[in-house]
């Protein structure tokens, strides 16, 4: 059986007389979280590598953008448009993220602390070669 590359989802989301209450838990994440950080103000393109060895998963809190993942044989287009939209990315998937919207925010959820640039690919070129390696 294949490994998941990625996953596209709507967080759980509770909604009341307060508003609503969007869930991320252990329960909704494919891996146990290391680390969080997230985008704002974003004024150009972001991302555009691919992991080792950490898997990420990335929230649409506010606002829109549009979210390209390539998982070594062809690309995915995602389009984040409302609060607690989630896309899973595992290792060895490049993704890359563009038109965001003035207000945007999006939180990612990563596997591993960060280690600098080390676990990075940054060519995608080298990507592609080794995921053809992998097949």
């Amino acid at each position: 059986m294949e490994a998941l590359s990625h996953k596209f989802w709507l967080l759980p989301t509770f909604t009341d007389e307060r508003g609503p209450l969007t869930i991320l838990e252990d329960t909704t994440l494919p891996f146990s979280p290391k680390r969080l950080y997230f985008l704002y103000d974003v004024k150009a393109k972001r991302g555009g590598h691919a992991h080792l060895k950490e898997e990420e998963v990335f929230v649409c809190i506010r606002g829109t953008f549009t979210a390209r993942i390539h998982d070594g044989k062809q690309w995915h287009q995602f389009e984040m448009t409302e609060p607690g939209m989630a896309l899973y990315t595992n290792a060895l998937v490049w993704h890359e993220f563009d038109n965001f919207s003035p207000d945007a925010i999006m939180l990612a959820v990563s596997s591993t602390n960060y280690d600098g640039q080390k676990e990075y690919i940054l060519d995608h070129n080298e990507f592609l070669q080794l995921c053809s390696k992998k097949s």
